[in-house]
């Protein structure tokens, strides 16, 4: 059986959501990050996200609307080794309907004025007719795939059980509550139930317009940051301020309820800048650093830590299980995400690497089999599902480019780690990509964690970002425990869960600490990720420290490269010294440092 799961929605016309107000974006946004995964006789072949084929960020195109994942699907196809005929079933991420749209409707424009009510309703009836509707999206994928796809053959899965689905099974637990928290479904914003052998069966919602991730988003956009793609930004900031002077607003904002439920329906109005304003006042140097920002950055973050948390112990109390599977945006909050591993509550934590969108396809596609077998379907514990390159098409990329010199590396690993402990900083290339917003050691940028400067230098020079922005370490799973404090029974294998650094060692890793101790830990176990593995021990053996620190392989809005000629053009205009990339490695020009051999290709 081989079925293809797919997120994403194609453009429709001239949307609602063009006319309105910042912060109604994200109430009406829907389809961003599309890809597909695809399953053969229940074995995950291939998933990858559109933007690393498009090269745009968040899979839109130039006209920065939705698509559906076609390079995606083709690859899937590709690396399986079969054609659009041989898809047997096919997965969407998102079940609408007349009823749940017009649901969906009511709920977020209960509180509007008349004009911005008939603003949002005509762009939720754009939605639904040309975009999100079952039969519309079955025909844009026939169009597509250039076949015919039959009703039965199309599988709506409702998008909260596509990411609970995309967790669960992902998970490696035999019986586990699941959460899932985002900005919208399609009536709700949260989602909690259980997975086991017979399926993922959901218990309760909480109904939009309450969302954390739609507060995110708009007090973002409040910020001067993008109102959607700039969370991490302002999560970053929060380490930098003070909540006191500011948690009184976002605890009339946010309100916890009984039985794990929570509101934030003050987002459902015409005047919620007008509202922030009155109670916050302006901010200086918008999208920038400032105190005042930094404070309600911290606010912000201190609520909806809590507000998480209050769910979380529900969900303890409710199904009295000591393992809990995370997925839907707010999931990739590393900060909520360590505060829930803080705190005891449950025992084992299992956060989808790919828990936004990117990877509802892959639970789209968990869930429609598991449907269709009754039978508990499991994907080994990696996020390397996407292309690999041979020697023929690096060694074919790098001769294609004046201006290089390269050569194959008799020894990759130790070559490496000798130009990071010279402070020099590296573009790495190597085996299968990875799904999911995270360089995990396939397309990452590596420099030496103890190296203040090259921290810096990768901010200002290679990737363009803001300096309060922090770095991730990658260390050693053997390790871990020496540099950071990882509860027992408790992998990091994903950078998604933020941990505090051992203070006696802070000083000797300090590119990858941040302002309040902590780091996004990434630990590399030599089965999962064999060549970076060896990296890290080569580097350790000639330094004395098991870490590196890694960042993703690309420029400022760009997505992570995916091909040897993407990787070779971000390396060449970014300022990176070295680029290793397969068995060899790239210097610009002339620039290969002393005791490295000079020349081309062997």
């Amino acid at each position: 059986m081989v079925i293809m799961g797919v997120s994403g929605f194609e453009p429709s016309g001239v949307s609602g959501s063009d006319r309105l107000p910042i912060q109604f974006f994200p109430l009406g946004l829907i389809g961003h990050d599309p890809s597909a995964a695809l399953l053969v006789d229940g074995r995950l072949v291939a998933c990858a996200a559109e933007e690393r084929f498009t090269r745009i960020k968040h899979g839109y195109n130039l006209a920065g609307r939705p698509v559906l994942p076609r390079r995606a699907m083709s690859y899937c196809l590709k690396e399986a080794g079969l054609e659009w005929r041989d898809v047997d079933y096919w997965a969407h991420y998102c079940h609408f309907t007349p009823d749940n749209v017009g649901e969906r409707l009511a709920r977020v424009t209960r509180r509007l004025s008349k004009v911005l009510k008939a603003a949002v309703a005509e762009e939720y009836q754009d939605m639904l007719e040309n975009r999100v509707g079952r039969g519309v999206v079955r025909r844009q994928l026939e169009a597509i795939a250039e076949t015919p796809i039959s009703e039965d053959r199309f599988i709506a899965v409702p998008h909260h059980l596509a990411h609970a689905a995309g967790a669960y099974y992902s998970s490696g637990f035999e019986e586990s509550a699941w959460l899932v928290l985002d900005g919208y479904g399609e009536t709700e914003s949260a989602t909690w139930g259980v997975g086991a052998r017979e399926g993922i069966c959901p218990a309760t919602s909480i109904p939009l317009p309450s969302s954390l991730g739609v507060l995110y988003q708009i007090v973002s956009a409040y910020l001067g940051f993008r109102a959607f793609g700039d969370e991490y930004k302002v999560m970053g900031l929060s380490a930098y301020g003070d909540p006191y002077p500011y948690s009184a607003v976002f605890r009339e904002l946010v309100r916890l309820g009984p039985a794990g439920t929570f509101s934030t329906e003050g987002l459902a109005q015409d005047s919620l800048d007008e509202w922030l304003s009155d109670r916050i006042g302006d901010i200086p140097d918008k999208g920038a650093y400032s105190e005042k920002a930094a404070d309600v950055a911290a606010a912000l973050q201190r609520r909806v830590e809590e507000a998480v948390m209050h769910v979380v112990a529900c969900v303890r109390d409710q199904f009295r299980l000591g393992t809990l599977c995370l997925s839907g945006g707010v999931a990739l909050n590393a900060c909520v995400n360590g505060a829930i591993v803080r705190s005891g509550l449950i025992d084992r934590l299992f956060v989808q690497p790919a828990a936004a969108d990117d990877g509802a396809s892959l639970g789209a596609a968990l869930y429609a089999i598991q449907q269709l077998n009754q039978s508990a379907i499991r994907v080994p514990n990696t996020t390397h599902w996407g292309p690999s390159f041979g020697d023929a098409a690096i060694s074919g990329a790098l001769g294609r480019r004046p201006g290089l010199r390269w050569e194959r590396a008799a020894d990759v690993a130790h070559t490496a780690a000798t130009l990071l402990a010279e402070g020099k900083i590296l573009g790495w290339f190597q085996g299968r990509m990875e799904i999911g917003p995270r360089a995990l050691g396939a397309r990452s940028i590596l420099a030496d964690p103890r190296s203040v400067s090259a921290r810096d230098e990768i901010n200002a020079r290679v990737k363009g970002r803001e300096p309060f922005r922090p770095f991730a370490p990658s260390v050693l799973d053997a390790m871990a425990s020496e540099f950071f404090d990882l509860p027992d029974r408790t992998a990091a294998p994903f950078m998604v869960v933020t941990y505090q650094t051992h203070e006696p060692v802070r000083d000797k890793i300090p590119a990858v600490v941040h302002v309040d101790g902590s780091a996004r830990v990434q630990t590399v176990s030599e089965v999962d990720s064999p060549r970076f593995h060896e990296l890290l021990r080569a580097f350790h053996a000639l330094t004395g420290i098991p870490v590196l620190l890694n960042t993703s392989f690309n420029r400022a809005g760009e997505p992570i490269v995916c091909t040897p000629d993407d990787a070779i053009g971000c390396f060449m205009q970014s300022g990176i010294d070295a680029l290793v990339i397969g068995d060899y490695v790239a210097y610009p020009g002339d620039g290969v440092p002393d005791g490295s051999r000079s020349g081309g290709a062997t």
